[in-house]
């Protein structure tokens, strides 16, 4: 049950300047994607902010519910995950990618944030590990000592909206979507 103290709708009109979450000590890894998915963009958010603020959301959603979560969801954001796959590394990596998009990037001039090419490199990143089959976020989960990847995959919802990450309605430059890249 969502905590009664959030609002159910939390606007983002601009950045926020500040990283809002609940209390991580506190709030449940499934509460604390609550909390973020009742954000909601500038209605009039340029259409790339958007497109990445929307798609984070949905992302971190169906990565919470993935069955491979089941074990973590229940704890708290701060504590060390029972089971550290990489259903578990995108959630977190999505949801923090979330957060410098809402802390650090105007919803009305992205580019004028030096944020925002961080977090299309982010989300560059996200949408390769996720619908990379060669098994190179496994390798990166075991070379620091996650060992919970083995029979866990992507659900195809997921990997499809991955796959939605870069492909921005308007409003990014042909440019800056090859500067992103490069930085990945």
């Amino acid at each position: 049950m969502p905590d009664p103290k959030w609002p159910a709708v939390i606007p983002i009109l601009e950045a926020t300047g500040e990283y809002m979450s609940p209390d991580t000590k506190k709030t449940t890894r499934s509460d604390f994607t609550n909390f973020f998915i009742r954000f909601q963009p500038a209605p009039d958010a340029h259409p790339a902010y958007q497109h990445l603020f929307l798609i984070h959301q949905r992302l971190a959603k169906l990565l919470i519910e993935h069955p491979a979560m089941v074990q973590n969801v229940q704890q708290t954001f701060a504590t060390p995950a029972n089971s550290k796959n990489k259903v578990y590394f995108m959630w977190d990596f999505v949801l923090r990618t979330f957060q410098h998009l809402a802390a650090q990037v105007d919803p009305h001039d992205p580019n004028s944030s030096p944020m925002f090419q961080d977090v299309i490199g982010r989300a560059l990143q996200a949408k390769m590990l996720t619908i990379d089959e060669t098994g190179q976020l496994n390798k990166m989960n075991a070379s620091v000592g996650y060992s919970d990847d083995a029979g866990v995959e992507f659900t195809d919802e997921i990997k499809v909206l991955a796959n939605e990450l870069d492909r921005f309605p308007d409003g990014l430059s042909e440019e800056e979507m090859e500067e992103a890249q490069a930085r990945v």
